[in-house]
């Protein structure tokens, strides 16, 4: 749909000159990039100043009148499991009446609304810098450091969690809902029903072009002898 294509090109102008000055961190909700020159899949961080959690998301947008739209989350949190496929179609209102914004602002209310209901804010920075190859592909203002420990305490939570990897699950193309499940929102005692796929964990994608980027203090030794050019094993 054109006008929906240009509409998200329109609003995605508006938001990069609203946050130019996202690098500094401060008063920012989130930072969105498109998936290279597609306009219906987006690259997603939203990041809460209170707590300093930081989450990491994929966005699909359909391209009909109506359109779906569908979330997956990379990084830890309490709500989704990594890589499920979340129909967030029934918000496409606030995208077509209201622009991308309205919808953002209720994607960030979703995670960060209650608060304590959030993951470890270290573990959630750490995370996204060393398992999401895309992370640091499209948010390099983003990086940072590491610190010594970021690397045991991931892969600590990796081994024990059974979570999926990001870069298993990172499929540009438009996900396919299926099985429905109960949704419970922590700021609401409403149950919500949400649309779901299941990625088995063993689920490969190709590998991206390009290196991965040394996220250590220079000078900084990894008293966990975890080297960050290894990936993470079980």
């Amino acid at each position: 749909m054109v006008v929906l294509t240009r509409k998200l090109l329109r609003d995605w102008k508006s938001l990069n000159r609203h946050y130019s000055h996202f690098n500094t961190r401060e008063n920012v909700l989130f930072c969105i990039r498109p998936q290279d020159s597609n306009l219906h899949i987006w690259h997603l961080v939203i990041y809460n100043p209170v707590t300093t959690g930081e989450l990491y998301l994929k966005l699909y947008i359909g391209d009909e009148e109506e359109p779906s739209i569908v979330l997956k989350c990379l990084t830890p949190n309490t709500l989704f499991p990594i890589g499920r496929s979340v129909s967030l179609t029934h918000l496409n209102y606030f995208l077509v009446e209201d622009g991308f914004l309205p919808l953002l602002q209720q994607i960030w209310r979703l995670f960060f609304d209650n608060c304590e209901q959030m993951e470890n804010s270290r573990l959630t920075f750490a995370w996204n810098r060393i398992m999401c190859k895309e992370f640091k592909i499209h948010f390099p203002e983003l990086l940072g450091n590491l610190v010594s420990g970021d690397y045991s305490m991931v892969k600590q939570y990796y081994n024990a969690s059974g979570v999926a990897n990001p870069n298993d699950v990172m499929d540009d193309s438009q996900p396919i809902l299926t099985t429905p499940i109960q949704c419970y929102s922590p700021s609401s005692d409403t149950t919500n029903t949400i649309a779901c796929d299941d990625f088995p964990r063993s689920q490969k994608r190709h590998r991206s072009i390009g290196e991965s980027v040394n996220f250590i203090t220079p000078g900084l030794e990894d008293e966990d002898e975890f080297p960050h050019t290894k990936k993470l094993r079980r």
